[in-house]
């Protein structure tokens, strides 16, 4: 599971997660991918209506290249801490 405490000034604070389920399966991804994550950034931005501050760790998934372009190629709604 994976998930995001979002915060907006004068509105409650909402949660927004994703679940993972590994079947075990040969070539089947045990944990969370890049894809993953940057799916879950676009539909908190589709669903919040406004632009999105990121905060988090040196996790793996969050250093691939191909997350990096993606962030660089939402700058105007996405920033990363």
């Amino acid at each position: 599971m994976t998930g995001m405490s979002c915060f907006k000034q004068g509105r409650r604070s909402r949660l927004l997660y994703s679940f993972h389920v590994y079947r075990g399966r040969k070539g089947e991804p045990k944990g969370f991918t890049w894809r993953d994550y940057r799916d879950l950034i676009t539909r908190a931005h589709i669903q919040l209506g406004g632009p999105i501050v990121l905060v988090w760790d040196n996790l793996r998934a969050h250093l691939m290249p191909q997350m990096r372009a993606f962030i660089e190629a939402n700058a105007d709604w996405l920033t990363v801490f």
